[in-house]
């Protein structure tokens, strides 16, 4: 175990004494947890930029070309949510986009 003096901010010192309280943990907790949070953060962007260096977007696009447009086995749908977010695209829509796509890549290929 290593000891660490910080100098921190009275504002945001406070305002971590108040999270901590609400937490019901020690301030020495609430620390160890900020930075434990933060270092997982940094070391997963990390791990999918090494592992997006590693993508092979010809195989990716051979793979995707196997793939049969066709719906869902039941159970597999898409919740339709009540109120969609903006930009959001209903599998139906969606269906309809990938097989236009489909279509256009063949008309590709065989121009």
């Amino acid at each position: 175990m290593s000891n660490y003096a910080l100098r921190i901010p009275n504002s945001l010192f406070d305002y971590a004494k108040q999270c901590a309280e609400e937490d019901s943990v020690s301030m020495n907790q609430f620390f160890v947890m900020a930075i434990a949070e933060k270092v997982s953060a940094l070391k997963t962007a990390e791990f999918f930029r090494e592992r997006a260096g590693r993508a092979d977007p010809v195989r990716a696009e051979s793979i995707l070309r196997k793939v049969k447009d066709s719906p869902p086995v039941a159970g597999d749908e898409m919740p339709v949510a009540p109120h969609a977010p903006i930009g959001h695209r209903s599998p139906e829509t969606e269906r309809q986009g990938s097989a236009k796509r489909v279509a256009s890549k063949r008309k590709r290929r065989v121009a």
